[in-house]
């Protein structure tokens, strides 16, 4: 079987299959894999270099201060901020002295907040200037001890700084519990943090799911959850060279953003990029500025950067590792974008991976030449891949379809506070081992390569009981130059008391003629569809809903058209 024969060990190396796993805290890996660069870079931040020495001091300092206002081990301190220098050093310094971030989403609405905040136990709350006003009336309820404000600008360049200080000024009601981040770091100045013991399950951050069910869900990611990540890349096949560039546009209070974003690039000994708040439309300049040798994004991101008019005349041939994680790419924009790879000269095909939150991100991926179009590449180093059937929970073979389901020491510890909803996706098998029930259908191939089929939920079940699988469609659909990007969704029968069948929404190239199109594509899946899969309505809509984290927000689109009647509509 798959998960006995584990055949994608052959693309490892017998120094890669024998590595253990780093047995230390997430900071210590981190310093360890680079004590012998202190005066690199380790943060390149809008034209300021910061060198690995001069992070590690700030994390000390940190360290210190939360230390003098009490924060001890196993304490849990909230986070209303981004990827910036400051936020960056304050997470290894709770983890230095044992204690953990509960990194939220600013953007998120403010009842949300105060749940996830309340729910950690917090005492002591860390915000950006810029995200206090619409905080400010929520205060008061979370009974916080301290609230410490930190500002995006601080570690600009002394220009840039002086330009966003003054274009960001908020009316901030500082005293003895608000305070800045420059008077918080004073606070430790006459105090030394006694660093914690390594414990491998220790709470490291506390994540958010995206919540497609239900409230939103804390992940926690611990010390071995995050290091076994970083080994994984450690050992892949992937090229880089020390000091290489890595773009970070995910933010960190995503799990994708805090290990792969942050803990894997600095792992690696890499020059992290971070980008505090990414504007989608902006991916081409970021991509011509800063010249990265590597990045990880999402399809929709890819997307755009393939569309933008920065880089269309760019040799991108410093580009090494374009990565895409967080959503299936269809068939259609990948092979678009390995037209657009070769004309700009870029040396490797894209590097696809698979993961979820629940396995701190990353479960597999292609690497370089260990690739196969359509696939989500092979399981990393010390992760086993099986696929069984969703109903039986009996192991499929090679080129069965079934539930993606995942073990191994990246995986989660648990839900934080929720063990209801651990229990039903962290179950043990006949093997004696905790798995992840991902919800995603895919299969696996002779050589170990992943394919995803798509979310078991999103699964399209005619009345009839045929399942049709969106991703099949959305790759046709995704193939065709004037469609940008592309969602299959499935919309009441009209004809039968249950069942669905599929319409696809369609976001058009600038300067398309819709209705032409829309017809085109139903006429072109009217031909070349099966019949129980064909699309029953195309339509065109002006930008697809994005989730915060760059996906294409599904539960949106079935809402808005939950009642559409395609009987009415004709193509």
């Amino acid at each position: 079987m798959i998960t006995e024969e584990k055949v994608w060990m052959k693309y490892y190396s017998e120094e890669a299959r024998n590595a253990k796993l780093p047995q230390c805290k997430a900071y210590d890996f981190i310093v360890e894999q680079n004590k012998d660069r202190m005066n690199k870079p380790a943060l390149h931040y809008y034209g300021a270099d910061i060198t690995f020495g001069e992070l590690m001091k700030r994390v000390d300092a940190c360290a210190n201060a939360f230390a003098a206002l009490g924060v001890k081990e196993g304490d849990i301190v909230s986070f209303l901020s981004a990827s910036i220098p400051e936020t960056i050093a304050a997470v290894y310094a709770l983890n230095k002295i044992g204690a953990a971030a509960n990194t939220v989403d600013p953007r998120l609405d403010v009842s949300s907040i105060k749940r996830m905040i309340q729910g950690s136990g917090s005492k002591i709350l860390v915000i950006l200037d810029i995200a206090f006003p619409k905080f400010l009336p929520s205060m008061k309820a979370l009974k916080l001890d301290m609230v410490i404000v930190q500002s995006a600008a601080a570690s600009l360049p002394a220009v840039k700084k002086l330009v966003k200080t003054v274009t960001t000024k908020n009316d901030i009601p500082y005293g003895e519990t608000i305070i800045k981040w420059n008077d918080f770091i004073k606070r430790g100045k006459h105090t030394v943090a006694k660093e914690a013991p390594y414990v491998g399950d220790a709470l490291v951050a506390i994540t958010y799911t995206g919540g497609t069910t239900g409230h939103p869900k804390g992940v926690m990611l611990t010390n071995d959850s995050m290091n076994a990540v970083s080994q994984n890349f450690l050992h892949s096949a992937l090229f880089w060279e020390d000091n290489d560039r890595f773009l970070g546009i995910i933010p960190i209070f995503a799990a994708y953003g805090m290990v792969c974003g942050v803990h894997m690039p600095l792992s690696l000994r890499l020059t992290l990029v971070p980008i505090p708040r990414f504007i989608p439309n902006e991916i081409g300049k970021l991509v011509k500025t800063f010249r990265p040798q590597h990045m990880i994004s999402t399809p929709v991101f890819i997307e755009l950067l393939i569309g933008s008019r920065e880089v269309q005349n760019l040799d991108m041939s410093f580009l090494y590792t374009l990565a895409s994680g967080g959503d299936s790419m269809n068939e259609g924009l990948e092979r678009k974008l390995n037209k657009f790879r070769k004309k700009h000269n870029m040396k490797y095909p894209l590097s696809q991976g698979y993961g979820m939150s629940e396995l701190s991100a990353a479960a597999s991926f292609c690497a370089n030449d260990v690739y196969k179009a359509g696939s989500v590449g092979i399981p990393s180093l010390n992760v086993t891949v099986g696929i069984f059937d969703p109903e039986t929970g009996k192991e499929l073979d090679y080129h069965q379809s079934g539930e993606i389901c995942v073990t191994g020491p990246s995986m989660m510890k648990g839900y934080f506070n929720n063990p209801e909803e651990t229990a039903y996706v962290m179950r043990k098998h006949d093997d004696g081992k905790v798995w992840i029930h991902s919800g995603d259908l895919g299969y696996m191939d002779e050589d170990g390569f992943l394919f995803v089929k798509g979310r078991i939920k999103r699964m399209i079940t005619r009345f009839d009981g045929h399942k049709v699988f969106p991703i099949n469609l959305e790759s046709l659909i995704g193939d065709r130059a004037n469609v940008r990007n592309c969602a299959v969704i499935g919309i009441k029968d009209a004809k039968h008391s249950q069942g669905q069948y599929p319409m696809a929404l369609v976001e058009l190239m600038p300067g398309v003629d819709a209705d032409k199109e829309c017809a085109e594509i139903f006429a072109f899946c009217e031909e070349n569809v099966e019949e129980r899969g064909k699309p029953v309505a195309v339509l065109a809509v002006e930008k697809l809903p994005l989730t915060g984290m760059g996906k294409i927000d599904y539960r949106t689109l079935e809402k808005q058209y939950a009642e559409y009647d395609y009987t009415v509509v004709s193509n």
